[in-house]
């Protein structure tokens, strides 16, 4: 008989929350940080930051170390670009002092995407949880950088949970309106905090509530919540049947960007390691010791959770459940009985 391996279990209320700030330089988001961090430490909260910028000094780092919290420093590039590799690593760091949230600053630039693909990796996913993003805007430069920039400071406000519109003492009311309703059509569910200096209800964004119900493939026991409005994390408790995941994971809609994880078949005693990205999908047999947990993660904006969920379920092997796209095709076969 086989020795049984070391396996990694993760439980959400152990996971530490993590608020991504990001906005443009001059936006105003290293001053709304540090009133955060403030208002942590009013909490009675032990916060720590990680910090990245273009350039050889971290400028914004040395104030804060000065003020004796936590820093990561990241410079010499972005995040997710440069460095986004290390992403990863850093957050273990991080998680390792044991703190009670974690605040990542990153610039303008940074694609939230990548972020988020690495704040979910299988090294920190029983760590760290993705609780909001947050994107700071400055009212009086934001359309010509949006203009600019396209693909960065415009995807960061389409996917925040947050958008804190910056300085509005410096921009007139009708300017501040049509600047929410550009933030509107870009991102119809995100809350718009007008503020001046970063001053704000801080409450909103460090106990910011994520939605509770659980993505699991068996009800035997806890699975983790959802990460986030834009993730989801489902644990898979019984083999899968390989045909019905291979089916599922290539017919995932647009909605659905990215997918990962860890998942067994029941035709093979290994691991196997999957990835999706916009359409190509891929998997590898791997063997880690320890083991980490059988998981799905789905990244995305606006998909349908719980017909993923459903979906997943039935590729469980002792599942008698049809995916969506099963039911249809079987109901198709059905009518099409009757024409011929």
């Amino acid at each position: 008989m086989a020795e049984p391996k070391e396996r990694i279990v993760f439980c959400d209320a152990e996971r530490i929350p993590v608020h991504l700030i990001s906005g443009f330089l001059g936006s105003g988001k290293t001053t709304l940080l540090r009133r955060l961090l403030d208002y942590c430490l009013s909490q009675g909260l032990k916060p720590a930051v990680m910090m990245n910028e273009y350039g050889e000094v971290n400028i914004d780092g040395e104030l804060l170390r000065g003020q004796g919290y936590t820093i990561r420093e990241m410079t010499n590039g972005c995040i997710c670009c440069t460095i986004g590799g290390t992403l990863g690593l850093a957050l273990q760091d991080v998680a390792a002092l044991k703190p009670d949230v974690i605040f990542i600053e990153a610039t303008g630039l940074a694609d939230p995407v990548e972020l988020m693909d690495q704040a979910t990796k299988e090294e920190v996913l029983p760590l760290v949880r993705l609780a909001s993003l947050v994107a700071v805007l400055d009212p009086v430069h934001f359309s010509r950088l949006a203009e600019e920039i396209h693909s960065g400071i415009r995807q960061q406000t389409a996917l925040a949970d947050i958008v804190v519109l910056n300085k509005r003492d410096l921009a007139d009311e009708s300017v501040l309106a049509e600047l929410e309703k550009q933030i509107r059509r870009l991102n119809p569910r995100a809350a718009i905090v007008r503020t001046e200096r970063g001053d704000m209800d801080y409450a909103q964004i460090v106990y910011r509530q994520t939605d509770k119900n659980a993505g699991h493939v068996s009800s035997s026991r806890r699975a983790p919540v959802h990460d986030h409005f834009h993730t989801l994390t489902c644990l898979c408790e019984a083999p899968l049947v390989r045909e019905r995941f291979e089916r599922l994971m290539r017919g995932l809609p647009d909605a659905v960007w990215r997918a990962k994880g860890f998942v067994r078949f029941t035709d093979s005693d290994e691991q196997w390691m999957f990835q999706y990205v916009t359409g190509e999908f891929d998997m590898e047999w791997l063997d880690l010791l320890p083991e980490p947990p059988e998981h799905v993660v789905f990244i995305g904006k606006g998909f349908d959770r719980d017909g993923l969920q459903h979906d997943l379920r039935a590729c469980a092997a002792d599942s008698g459940r049809l995916s969506v796209a099963d039911a249809k095709r079987q109901q198709a076969d059905k009518e099409n009985q009757y024409d011929v």
